[in-house]
């Protein structure tokens, strides 16, 4: 590794401090290209095959062209508009499972329900509801679409505190929107302040599947397994303008602001549950706001904090209902009830009218405002997944699962499912696993696990159980981009309703 300047890095990829303090841009180290670099790893064997593409992406230069500014026009469209654009793409949805997907033409047929069932927006109540158990018994054969070839599919996972692990597959044009919304997310959530040429850092499991749109909007990524005081110092050296991180990763970090805030606008906290004054006091330390983002793998984005403390439902990504959790009906405007979300996105493994599982409230009287996308008033059902240590502060549940991901991604392994059982509050600082492991990069994964959970938990006693099943391998980056040529070329002419 080489850099423009006299800075060392050590074994780990971390940048030294120089001896005098400089601008944070040209203070990152280059690669062997002379290229800046842009990802930092704990440990380099830990690195994974998959890397984001350093090269400008054709297709997706040429879909953020045609479809950004109609992407940044979507939250100010009349409700009348935004609806029926959602009816049209639930229906075609709906059509597409019907034909395509053997998991929901069962559902449809036991349940009695046809798509022409579908004939206006409030028949979208009369489509079945599917879980999570239900998809992870279809994968992949009764639930993944046949159109596409597998390696053309992108792949990703979801836990989430059920411990259930579902295997997502996500199609090119899928990634592709929602590379692009994430443009619009940054630049609402920003009030406007975010340009092509501003850095976005992701403090993260594993990096986005491209690291710019060909060479505007570029990103970072900092592993969220580096101990705070580094990603700090990466922090400083990059300079971004945004900062994407969990809460519980942002609350790590307030003890080295001064390393890094001077160039921030604005960070981002996702994944866990955070109080909003939690969030108000990071962003007095930090000097910026600190705004939320509700989402998931199955639905990707859900909603939006905006600068004025407001939720707004992403609605060209997905449709949101809120569900009475016993009769499975539409739940009352200020009480708190089920999400089930429809991905407005992802054709290759559709998520229709899926059991989000969290808990959310819709408002009374929604607030007056110019986004035009619906409110939420509360996201709810968070609370309950945190772990307590020691000293009664309440670990959250993603954090252990960080660590469990980037176990399952490190060692090529799939888990058909997990449990963490928290038995009680005492001393312990290691978390046991009842089944045998296999040896990995010269440690065991037990070993990774427990000291990992040691650093984030401190003191949770923890039992785990698994059951292995088939090994999982990430995509190559090669093969994601040969996907391009193999897309029908007529679906980039409804990039806003085909789907990081």
């Amino acid at each position: 590794m080489t850099s423009s300047l006299a800075i060392s890095v050590s074994d780990d990829g971390v940048a030294l401090v120089p001896e005098h303090d400089q601008a944070a841009a040209s203070l990152v180290p280059a690669d062997a290209a002379g290229a800046p670099q842009r990802q930092f790893w704990e440990t380099e064997h830990t690195r994974p095959d998959f890397q984001p593409s350093n090269e400008a992406a054709p297709e997706l230069v040429a879909a953020t062209q045609n479809y950004l500014g109609e992407c940044m026009r979507h939250p100010y469209l009349p409700v009348s508009e935004i609806r029926a654009r959602q009816f049209a793409r639930v229906k075609e949805l709906v059509e597409l499972a019907y034909r395509d997907i053997p998991v929901y033409r069962a559902k449809y047929d036991a349940a009695g329900f046809k798509p022409e069932h579908l004939r206006d927006y409030d028949d979208i109540q009369k489509i079945p509801v599917i879980t999570k158990p239900e998809l992870v018994a279809a994968f992949p054969d009764q639930c993944v679409s046949k159109k596409y070839k597998p390696e053309d599919l992108f792949p990703t996972r979801s836990s989430g505190s059920s411990g259930q692990t579902l295997l997502i597959r996500v199609d090119y044009d899928a990634v592709i929107t929602d590379t692009i919304q994430g443009v619009r997310q940054f630049a609402m959530q920003s009030g406007g302040n975010y340009h092509a040429e501003d850095l976005l850092a992701h403090v993260y499991t594993v990096p986005w599947w491209f690291d710019s749109i060909g060479g505007d909007y570029p990103t970072a990524f900092i592993s969220n397994l580096i101990p705070p005081a580094r990603v700090a110092q990466h922090l400083r050296y990059l300079g971004p303008k945004i900062l994407s991180l969990y809460p519980s990763s942002l609350d790590a970090l307030m003890p080295h602001v001064d390393e890094f805030r001077s160039s921030l606008n604005l960070a981002v906290t996702h994944s866990e549950y955070s109080s909003r004054a939690a969030r108000q006091e990071w962003s007095r330390q930090l000097g910026v706001p600190v705004l939320d983002e509700y989402s998931s793998e199955e639905a990707t984005r859900i909603a939006l904090e905006m600068p004025d403390g407001k939720y707004h439902v992403c609605e060209d990504t997905v449709h949101l209902d809120v569900l009475d959790p016993i009769t499975m009906e539409p739940q009352a405007v200020g009480q708190s009830g089920i999400a089930v979300i429809t991905n407005l996105l992802n054709e290759a493994m559709p998520f229709i009218r899926y059991v989000q599982g969290d808990y959310i409230t819709q408002p009374a009287n929604p607030a007056p405002s110019d986004i035009n996308w619906s409110q939420i008033a509360s996201i709810d059902g968070r609370l309950n997944d945190a772990f307590v240590n020691r000293c009664g502060r309440k670990v959250p549940a993603g954090s252990i699962l960080d660590a469990t991901y980037r176990w399952m991604f490190d060692c090529n392994l799939h888990l058909a499912q997990f449990e963490i059982v928290q038995r009680g509050v005492d001393l312990s600082r290691r978390a046991s696993c009842s089944a045998r492991i296999r040896r990995c990069r010269g440690c065991t994964v037990r070993s990774r696990i427990s000291r990992t959970c040691s650093k984030r938990a401190s003191s949770i006693r923890s039992g785990c159980r698994q059951t292995r099943c088939s090994r999982f391998r990430p995509r190559s980056a090669s093969a994601a981009r040969s996907a391009a040529s193999s897309i029908d070329r007529s679906k980039r002419e409804r990039v806003p309703w085909t789907r990081h």
